[in-house]
């Protein structure tokens, strides 16, 4: 059943909303954060449900996979950076 729901062992759930709180510090705002997360849902769940399905080519599947496998950890490392920022502050004075 939670198959559909990753690609490449990236929950899509989460890969979407690290997509949109990130657009978010680029300053997208309110109906373009929905507008966004509705527009990501569709493409990724229905990406999913045709890999799932067997309707993608076998020659496309790494590469949609290392595409996001790539956004998932690139929204992990900003995550740990940020944390790390405010874990262990840096006074530049």
């Amino acid at each position: 059943m939670f198959d559909e729901l990753q690609i490449g062992g990236v929950v899509l759930y989460l890969l979407i909303l690290g997509i949109v709180e990130a657009a978010k510090r680029f300053g997208v705002k309110d109906k373009g954060s929905f507008a966004l997360a509705l527009a990501l849902g569709v493409f990724l769940f229905g990406l999913a449900k045709a890999i799932e399905l067997g309707l993608v080519p076998a020659n496309a599947l790494p590469w949609i996979e290392v595409t996001v496998f790539g956004f998932g950890g690139a929204l992990a490392v900003t995550g740990l950076y940020d944390l790390a920022k405010r874990l262990f502050p840096v006074d530049n004075d």
